[in-house]
């Protein structure tokens, strides 16, 4: 079930010819595409059954989501890769896996209790007069969150990308068929939350059973101290990445009422397929680069992989500004059309906050990670003060300026410390001039509807992204096929820039 398919057809043949890194990545680009794919389904027909208020309030608890699945996961998935991947034989390896998952199960245990007995103060809390039903059912979801992220990580680290993909793809084609039925019989948010559950119980059953078959499950508490120093710091990194992320949409909710925060939060959603498009190299990249590191030319590899990623993120917030209003506009009513104006911006952000993740490798290399929830916290801190500041003033767009102003200076601290601590030949020059010229090509992409002008902007955009790429020089090409490595060896040397060899 690793990234090699063993049949004897064209395609495959093909297929396996690829760089390994290349390899993993399209698949894990086929499991993203499959689940949200699916979960794209999912849009036109919410926006259909559930008004503009229910809408913003099934976000504010998908939002609750986010914030306590970091609660209830502690990192433990960052944990696996800094254990497990830097372990120096199979023995330990196999012996870090198993008490992490011990500890995942723990977690989930006491977070399943705990939600159930706090689920009604919750509900009171929550902006938009969330049923205490809908509360339990999200917090009954939540409870599984690290007895699947867990063993998700692991099936990374082992290279079983094709099982990644049936178990990611196939929990949200559950989800998503459920959903749709208790939809169109009336049940509401109530049952997009209900199809949650379920497809969750589902792919936990299997994900411990297969777990247990891999490596046991084990309860060694001593290890369970040294794994909460590396792994509890980062629950704070996951609040702050809460707050930054969002936060933005409760104050909005409780500002101008969760019917006009729906516009914005379906504008976050597009915005946020940005992560989806770049999280296939990253789910190959981020669970490997430990190990990749301890090789011989370590660093050097760790700084090319990286330029890569943000190159990926960069395209893919140009692509999302795009199509996203394209999207809106097909499968959503017109009274969700204002999110329209968000997207480049969100989408945007979405990239910076990615870039912030693989620039800061240095500072996960430690023992501890209260340098990156400091930066973190910090971040969070100067978002939150412009929410509170901004949002009343300008709504929607108070949320974008705070949330720009946090992640752009989280980026430069976090990249700065993590140099300090690993210093990684980065291109710095050469990725600085990029990152500015995709910003300007992401506001000059047109987000009115389509048009014969309009239409042939976005050749030209996209022509002049991926020139930019290849006059950079910062994608070997090496780790292409050898026939587009001849058609793109000599496109670089007639596009190359004086002076695009230094850093």
């Amino acid at each position: 079930m690793s990234g090699r398919l063993h049949i004897s057809n064209p395609v495959v043949r093909r297929f396996n010819n690829l760089p390994q890194a290349l390899q993993y990545s399209l698949i894990y680009a086929a499991a993203l595409g499959l689940s949200k794919g699916l979960a794209l389904v999912m849009v036109p027909v919410a926006t259909h059954y559930l008004t503009p208020a229910d809408y913003g309030r099934l976000d504010v608890l998908q939002t609750l989501a986010d914030l306590l699945s970091i609660l209830i996961g502690m990192g433990l998935a960052e944990t696996l890769y800094r254990y497990a991947g830097s372990a120096d034989n199979p023995e330990e390896r196999n012996a870090a896996a198993a008490n992490i998952f011990g500890m995942a199960l723990c977690l989930g245990g006491f977070a399943l209790v705990l939600g159930q007995l706090c689920a009604g103060p919750v509900s009171r809390l929550l902006p938009g007069d969330i049923s205490e039903t809908d509360t339990r059912l999200i917090l009954f979801s939540l409870a599984l969150c690290g007895t699947i992220l867990v063993p998700l990580a692991w099936l990374r680290m082992q290279n079983f990308a094709w099982l990644y993909l049936a178990g990611t793809a196939g929990r949200v084609a559950l989800q998503v068929a459920i959903s749709v039925l208790l939809l169109t019989l009336g049940f509401g948010v109530t049952g997009v939350l209900s199809a949650t559950l379920i497809s969750a119980i589902v792919l936990a059953a299997y994900l411990i059973y297969k777990q247990y078959q891999d490596t046991g499950i084990r309860f060694d508490f001593t290890r369970f101290r040294s794994y909460s120093v590396y792994g509890g710091p980062l629950i704070f990194v996951g609040i702050a990445g809460f707050v930054l992320g969002s936060f933005d949409r409760w104050i909005l909710a409780d500002s101008v009422g969760t019917a006009k925060m729906a516009e914005y939060a379906l504008a976050a959603k597009f915005g946020l397929i940005t992560a989806v498009l770049i999280q296939p190299f990253d789910l190959w990249w981020h669970a490997r680069r430990f190990s990749r590191l301890k090789e011989a030319d370590g660093p050097q590899a760790c700084a090319r992989f990286a330029a890569i990623g943000i190159i990926i993120a960069l395209f893919a917030a140009l692509f999302i500004t795009a199509a996203g209003p394209l999207m809106v506009r097909l499968l959503t009513p017109e009274a969700y059309h204002g999110a329209i104006d968000y997207i480049p911006w969100l989408a945007a952000l979405a990239a910076v906050h990615n870039i912030t993740a693989t620039l800061n490798f240095g500072a996960m290399t430690q023992r501890s990670t209260w340098r990156p929830a400091a930066v973190d916290c910090s971040a969070a801190a100067l978002a939150l003060t412009g929410y509170l500041l901004l949002i009343p003033l300008y709504q929607a767009w108070g949320a974008i300026i705070a949330t720009s102003i946090a992640l752009v200076s989280r980026c430069l601290v976090t990249l700065y410390i993590s140099q300090r601590i690993l210093p990684l030949p980065y291109p710095l020059r050469r990725l600085t001039l990029l990152v500015v010229i995709s910003l300007l090509l992401i506001s000059l992409t047109p987000q009115q509807p389509l048009s014969w002008a309009t239409l042939g902007l976005y050749p030209l955009i996209f022509t002049a992204f991926v020139t930019a790429v290849i006059s950079s020089g910062l994608i070997p090409l090496s780790l292409l096929p050898a026939r587009l490595q001849q058609r793109l060896h000599t496109l670089h040397r007639k596009l190359s820039l004086p002076g695009n060899t230094g850093k």
